[in-house]
């Protein structure tokens, strides 16, 4: 069933609830950039996954839903969680530490393309002429993104931000394809809750000691309320609005909206920040953007 298929009025909803996703997704870039100028990264990490799993598991249990407790299924989501969550989230703040809002949102849009190359190793996709054209170009696009050119080829500010940005999309794309058979037959915020779990436990097993060390009283009031918005926001009211338009409308049509990120983050990381994206981004950004329509599309 695609997004056409729906009545006109459902399909309204969708859209504002993928757009509302993509824009808590664009707006965490720069919230994130900003609460780590105060709070370390691992600390950060530790924070924000700790809480969002407490809030899901709750909400969890209010709904109603009954968690996974299989010993196979809890192994699997063990699993999952160390590619979806522990190496996605470290990765995620050390890189955005290092590098831009812009480098890490557009780094970000190449997970689909990633996704598919490992849905094709896993013969879960048939490979064919435009789908290596679409992992070729979105390539291109991120090596033209990240790449250090001129004299501070070895010294680039942001290449080893841009690098672990780019592990981080690697590994959630790989989380994506082994963990969909799994989420497809049990209830996805269910599943989606003892995964945050299994995620929290395995950042505060690597974050402790930042954790420890972290001081939270020079933090300041704006800091905190960021990291607010991110914890709610941008992790737990995503997760719930991507789970229910997944339930309506094909993943494909899903990802086509992560388009949306990077303009999000460019926009107010320009005005903010004032960030002028060099023009290989742009043109890494416009590579990356056509990789993954290629990919995406019918």
């Amino acid at each position: 069933m695609t997004l056409h298929d729906h009545p006109a009025r459902e399909r309204a909803v969708v859209v504002a609830a993928l757009l509302a996703v993509q824009l808590f997704f664009g707006l965490h870039y720069l919230a994130a950039k900003l609460v780590l100028e105060e709070i370390p990264p691992r600390a950060w990490a530790a924070i924000r996954i700790s809480a969002a799993a407490l809030i899901l598991l709750a909400i969890a249990r209010l709904a109603g839903r009954r968690l996974p407790t299989a010993r196979a299924d809890l192994r699997r989501l063990a699993v999952y969680a160390l590619f979806g969550v522990v190496i996605n989230q470290l990765c995620f703040v050390e890189g955005l530490k290092r590098t831009t809002p812009t480098h890490s949102a557009l780094i970000n849009t190449s997970i689909p393309v990633f996704a598919l190359v490992f849905a094709v190793l896993a013969g879960r996709e048939r490979i064919s002429g435009r789908k290596l054209l679409a992992v070729a170009v979105a390539l291109a696009g991120v090596l033209l993104v990240i790449w250090p050119f001129g004299r501070t080829a070895f010294s680039s500010q942001t290449l080893a931000g841009d690098l672990l940005t780019l592990v981080n999309s690697i590994s959630f794309s790989l989380f994506l394809v082994i963990s969909r058979d799994l989420l497809v037959r049990t209830d996805p915020l269910a599943a989606t809750a003892v995964l945050m779990g299994f995620g929290a436990l395995g950042i505060l097993a690597v974050a402790w000691p930042a954790l420890l060390a972290f001081d939270p009283a020079p933090v300041s009031a704006g800091t905190w309320g960021l990291a607010a918005f991110v914890i709610v926001f941008a992790t737990v009211l995503t997760y719930v609005l991507n789970y229910w338009a997944l339930a309506r409308v094909p993943s494909s049509v899903v990802a086509l909206f992560i388009y949306v990120q990077p303009v999000i983050a460019a926009t107010l990381s320009a005005v903010l920040f004032g960030e002028r994206p060099a023009p290989r981004v742009l043109a890494g950004a416009l590579l990356i953007f056509t990789g993954v329509f290629l990919a995406l599309r019918r």
